[in-house]
């Protein structure tokens, strides 16, 4: 009966070890900047954790901008590695922008939307990105 507890327990005390080093980020921050000729003008970020919403607000002194996100995991493939990102982006008046990203689990994911110049770098727009978190070494 020995010979068996002390493999065991040497398995049940690595198990935590590789549990987390096999698990990807389940934080990501979520940034939205303004653009305007070229220059990042305002940014904001937050914090969403997968099966989260998160919501952002920002002013660029003229025009203000809201975000309400959502991270998913997808459902209905049987692989749990691909994450959703719905995003609902109102400015003004002007009707809501709701794109959806499909990412990898742990990838980062960006939706660009505004004016480029012809080397296609954003001149005027707006930019949300989403950038895992790396969990806190233990």
């Amino acid at each position: 009966m020995a010979f068996r507890i002390i493999p065991l327990a040497a398995f049940l005390a690595a198990l935590p070890a590789l549990a987390f080093a096999a698990e990807p980020p389940e934080r990501y921050a979520l940034n939205l900047s303004v653009v305007r000729d070229g220059v990042e003008v305002v940014a904001a970020r937050t914090l969403i954790v997968e099966d989260g919403t998160a919501e952002i607000s920002i002013s660029d002194g003229d025009q203000r901008y809201e975000v309400n996100a959502e991270l998913s995991p997808v459902q209905g493939d049987g692989d749990d590695t691909v994450l959703a990102l719905y995003a609902n982006i109102s400015h003004a008046d002007d009707q809501p922008q709701e794109p959806r990203l499909l990412i990898q689990r742990g990838e980062t994911a960006r939706f660009e939307t505004g004016r480029e110049d012809a080397s296609g770098a954003m001149t005027d727009g707006l930019k949300l990105t989403l950038t895992p978190v790396a969990a806190a070494s233990h």
